[in-house]
């Protein structure tokens, strides 16, 4: 019913129905793959920026806000900016890597800020792995230890996790380690660059027979969770009978990124702003600049490579069009091809105020 009907009207209507805010790239993990580049400046949203902010995107009817980073329970304003969040009453998500979900945090964030869902990032079913990835000794133990406290003080949470090179041996394991936690697992990739044209993280991707039994693991699990017919029926009465032009994902259609910078993207890996909050509100950014259609128009395009086809992207099923032009930022530059103008537009455009 959301995804045919809901979601269709708001995208008819376009209204920004979901917004990722980063609040930070600093993190307390060094995660290997990580896309984050923590050595970007510039003028960080202050407090009040982000209440106008808030104020402006319940107005525009938001329903979903994410917070986000790195790791956005380092941000100063963290439970200031949840609580007001709260007090709008926006469904708020967390993404964190869990490090600091102590009890008093926990109970914060069920008091103040009290989340929809708590998501946290998962990198191995056993510490030797989990820890070769954060690259922080004690962090998988610290992980269990602090999802097992955020559980008892009564937060939601979920689990995710990118497959790699280093982790694709317990696909299985992570499943039945988060089936016995009680916690659901969605896996996401491809492992992609960095966002300062570092293509080192590449290295770690899975073999594509690693997506293939994640693949063939989701289907079996999807299986065993089959609806009655009963359902089937009643879901059915919600369908639309035209569907919307197939496009590779949600890309510019009902949703934004903004950076801790100001910097509102369409998508947080498509590193292109529509526009600065430090100088345009986001109703006007919103409204009124053409990046988000034109984001739109190359999920349909790239969609139109996979008629009749499966999509796969470093072995994965699927494919991301800002990991494609990621990627072919970073080889114009490096095959020297206007390497000094590229170079200089693809910072700036990540970079900029």
């Amino acid at each position: 019913m959301y995804k045919d009907r809901i979601l269709r009207r708001v995208r008819e209507r376009r209204l920004l129905h979901s917004v990722s805010l980063e609040l930070t790239f600093q993190c307390n993990l060094h995660c290997y793959y990580c896309y984050n580049d923590r050595l970007k400046t510039g003028n960080m949203l202050s407090l009040d920026q982000y209440r106008v902010l808030l104020r402006d995107l319940a107005e525009m009817q938001t329903l979903f806000l994410m917070l986000t980073g790195g790791e956005p329970m380092l941000h100063p304003d963290f439970f200031e900016i949840g609580k007001l969040a709260q007090d709008l009453g926006f469904v708020v998500r967390v993404r964190t890597n869990g490090h600091i979900l102590n009890r008093d945090n926990c109970t914060r964030l069920r008091e103040e800020v009290a989340p929809y869902m708590i998501e946290v990032s998962l990198h191995g079913a056993t510490a030797d792995v989990h820890d070769r990835q954060t690259r922080v000794p004690g962090s998988f133990d610290r992980l269990l230890k602090n999802l097992s406290t955020a559980m008892d003080v009564g937060l939601r949470c979920s689990v995710v996790t990118t497959p790699t090179a280093w982790n694709e041996h317990q696909i299985e394991e992570m499943l039945a380690l988060c089936d016995a936690l009680g916690l659901p697992l969605r896996f996401q990739g491809p492992v992609g660059p960095r966002d300062n044209g570092d293509t080192e993280p590449l290295a770690l991707q899975p073999a594509q027979a690693t997506w293939d039994l994640i693949s063939a693991l989701q289907k079996q699990r999807r299986h065993d969770a089959m609806p009655s017919p009963a359902q089937d029926q009643a879901a059915d009465l919600f369908s639309e009978e035209q569907p919307e032009e197939r496009a590779m994902c949600g890309v510019g259609v009902s949703g934004v990124d903004i950076d801790p910078f100001g910097n509102v993207q369409a998508c947080m890996h498509l590193q292109e702003p529509a526009g600065n909050l430090h100088r345009q509100s986001i109703k006007d950014i919103w409204n009124h600049s053409p990046l988000f259609q034109q984001a739109r128009q190359r999920a349909v395009s790239a969609a139109k490579q996979f008629t009749d086809t499966s999509p796969r992207q470093f072995g994965a099923p699927l494919y991301c069009i800002a990991v494609e032009e990621n990627i072919r930022q970073i080889k114009k530059v490096r095959q020297g091809v206007d390497s000094a103008p590229v170079l200089i537009d693809y910072f700036d455009k990540i970079n900029r105020v």
